[in-house]
C-alpha cells in the first residue's frame, strides 16, 4: 500500500515540475503516432496498442486499446506427477487448485500525455506523464480440470474434463481426484462478459535515437473496477476492484 501511495505523490511532483517548464521548447512536431508493446503488472500481463495525435510539442491525445489477463493473488500453479499416464494420455498439465474462472480484460481508453522534459539530444530521454481512462470489458472464461473417476470400483480410472459447479464441488476440490489442468480451448464457448471501468496513470521514458521513432518504458498505476466481485477462485475472497502497479515496453513510429 505504501508503494501504491508513493507513485501518485511522485506523479504529482512531476506535474508541478512540468508546469514550471519554459515555453521555448524546440523540435519537430509529428502529428500522428502509432505504437504497441507488452505490459506486465502485479496481477498478470498483456499487450496494448496506442494511437496518438499531438496538438503541440508538449501535449498529445492518446487512444489506447489493451488486452490483459488478471490473476487472483492466491493462485498457485502446481503439477501432480503420477509417474505414468492413463490410456496413452500425455503427462498431467499444471493446474491451479481452487480456481473456477480465468479473467481477461479488453480495455478501451482515451486520455492525454504531457511532456515533462524534452529530449536534449539524440542520446537524451524524453519524459512524459500519461493519464488515460475508459471502459473495460471483462471476459470470464470457465476454468476446467481433468478429474479422475474410478471405473467399476476397480483400480482403473477415466479422465473427465469438468468446470466447477455446485454439483461437482466435492470432486473438483478434492486434490486427490485431480489429474491436471485441461487445455486452453475448454470453456471458450462459455465466456461471460462483465462491463467495468479502467484508469491508468504513469510516467513514460522515451529514449529512441531518432525523433520519428518511439522506444519507451512506462511505469505507473492501473485501476480496474466492476459492478460485482469477479469469481476467479472458489475458496478465496474475490475482488471487485483491481489496483495494480505496471511496467510496459513499447515501440512505434511518428509521422
Amino acid at each position: 500500500m505504501k508503494r501504491l501511495l508513493a507513485i501518485p505523490v511522485f506523479l504529482l511532483c512531476s506535474a508541478v515540475s512540468f508546469a514550471q517548464l519554459p515555453g521555448d521548447l524546440k523540435g519537430v512536431i509529428y502529428n500522428h503516432e502509432l505504437s504497441g508493446g507488452i505490459i506486465v503488472h502485479t496481477a498478470g500481463w498483456g499487450i496494448f496498442l496506442d494511437v496518438g495525435k499531438r496538438q503541440e510539442l508538449k501535449k498529445k491525445t492518446i487512444y489506447e486499446f489493451e488486452f490483459t489477463q488478471l490473476h487472483h493473488p492466491k493462485e498457485v500453479k502446481q503439477t501432480i506427477d503420477f509417474g505414468f499416464s492413463f490410456f496413452g494420455i500425455n503427462s498431467p498439465k499444471p493446474f491451479i487448485y481452487g480456481k473456477q474462472n480465468n479473467f481477461y480484460l479488453l480495455n478501451s481508453s482515451i486520455g492525454r500525455q504531457f511532456m515533462i522534459t524534452e529530449r536534449a539530444s539524440h542520446k537524451g530521454v524524453e519524459v512524459g506523464i500519461k493519464i488515460v481512462g475508459g471502459l473495460s470489458l471483462g471476459l470470464l472464461k470457465p476454468y476446467y480440470l481433468d478429474l479422475l473417476y474410478p471405473v467399476d470400483n476397480s483400480s482403473t480410472y477415466r479422465i473427465v474434463s469438468e468446470r466447477y459447479s455446485a454439483e461437482n464441488a466435492s470432486k473438483f476440490l478434492d486434490w486427490f481426484s485431480i489429474y491436471g489442468g485441461s487445455g486452453f480451448g475448454y470453456g471458450i464457448g462459455q465466456i461471460k462478459f462483465i462491463p467495468g471501468l479502467h484508469l491508468k496513470s504513469g510516467l513514460a521514458f522515451d529514449w529512441a535515437a531518432y525523433d520519428d521513432f518511439i522506444k519507451s518504458l512506462e511505469v505507473g498505476i492501473i485501476f480496474d473496477a466492476y459492478y460485482k466481485e469477479i469469481p476467479i477462485m472458489v475458496l478465496e475472497k474475490n475482488q471487485q476492484f483491481f489496483p495494480n502497479l505496471y511496467v510496459s515496453l513499447q515501440f512505434g513510429k511518428k509521422w
